[in-house]
């Protein structure tokens, strides 16, 4: 008899990670908090979406790593919030959740964890985002760097440029100079 093999893949968030967890529940964002801070992750929590969109707008750092958000909320449904992620901060991964009802065809590319849910579903959906998530800022601070130290390449390069055409402008002085006294140095009459 030979046995199957099972491949077991370890899920593990990053040290560091946070993840902003919406969700009209009081006790179910405490249980995600929960969960997630084991997992060494900061946890950032509103009620509904606009409290949401307001920490969105408030992480002007960029700390935020994916968004967690409940689809049946009261002011601003989970559902508009993806919507509103998608289009004005598509670099910031969303997941869906959600006991009663399932996900709207238009957000199909978002992934949806079915409440109740098990901790390690949790971290199995959300560490392969989050890894993304800060990979891509990685990329996105190195471009920045690389960009500054272009822009300081570029200045040094125009100093020297100038310098050189300062200098250019001195050897045509001291050219005009040295004829000058090479003129007045020439016996009359010779050319």
């Amino acid at each position: 008899m030979v046995e199957a093999e099972t491949e077991t893949t370890f899920f593990q968030i990053p040290d560091g990670a946070t993840l902003l967890v919406v969700d009209d529940d009081p006790s179910l964002r405490r249980s995600l908090r929960r969960v997630l801070e084991l997992e060494r992750s900061s946890v950032i929590e509103a009620a509904h979406g606009e409290d949401a969109i307001r920490a969105i707008e408030g992480d002007e750092a960029g700390l935020l790593d994916v968004v967690l958000t409940d689809l049946m909320m009261p002011v601003v449904s989970g559902s508009e919030l993806i919507a509103l992620l998608t289009e004005c901060r598509p670099a910031l991964p969303v997941v869906a959740m959600s006991a009663v009802v399932d996900l709207p065809a238009g957000l199909r590319h978002v992934p949806f964890l079915r409440k109740p849910f098990e901790s390690e579903e949790l971290v199995r959906t959300v560490a392969p985002l989050i890894v993304q998530s800060q990979a891509m800022r990685r990329r996105a601070r190195q471009a920045r760097a690389d960009a500054a130290e272009s822009r300081s390449l570029a200045e040094q390069q125009h100093t020297i440029a100038g310098q050189q055409m300062s200098r250019s402008g001195d050897l045509m002085i001291a050219l005009h100079e040295l004829r000058r006294r090479l003129a007045l140095e020439r016996p009359p009459g010779s050319t």
